[in-house]
Formats: C-alpha cells, structure tokens, sequence
C-alpha cells in the first residue's frame, strides 16, 4: 500500500486475518512447526506485496512528475 488512504487489497485483508489467526495459535503455545512456517510465509508474503505495492505507488509519481514537466516545457516554449 503506497498510501494510508489506500485500501487494503481483499487478498492481503485475508493473509493478514490468517496471520493473526498463527500468531494467536503461537502465542498460546499451540502452534506448530508446519503453522510457524505458513506464519513466517505469510509474513514474508505480506511485507513483499507492501513494497512492490510502494514502489508501484513511486513509479507512478514519477511518471506524473515527469509529464507534469514535459507539459510545463512544452507550454513555456510556445
């Protein structure tokens, strides 16, 4: 998510819930391996799909900067 207004994709709402669901289970001292590992996955998953979600966000900033400047240079010249 590139924004705090940005809503949450419906998959990463669900992974989350998934997530809180494993850390309860470990918290409680009922997880195991197998549910740590889907755990550390889904964290993984989750912290991945944020940065692709910012860097999408920073790409396309850049690529308004960039037209909002070829419009400012292209009605300074005329």
């Amino acid at each position: 998510m590139s924004s705090p207004d940005d809503q949450p994709r419906p998959r990463d709402y669900a992974l989350e819930r998934e997530l809180e669901s494993l850390r309860q289970q470990e918290k409680e001292g009922h997880a195991t391996p197998k549910e740590q590992a889907r755990r550390e996955q889904l964290e993984r998953r989750l912290h991945k799909d944020q940065d692709d979600a910012e860097l999408a966000g920073q790409r396309q900033e850049d690529r308004d900067t960039a037209r909002e400047e070829a419009e400012f240079r292209h009605r300074h010249r005329h």
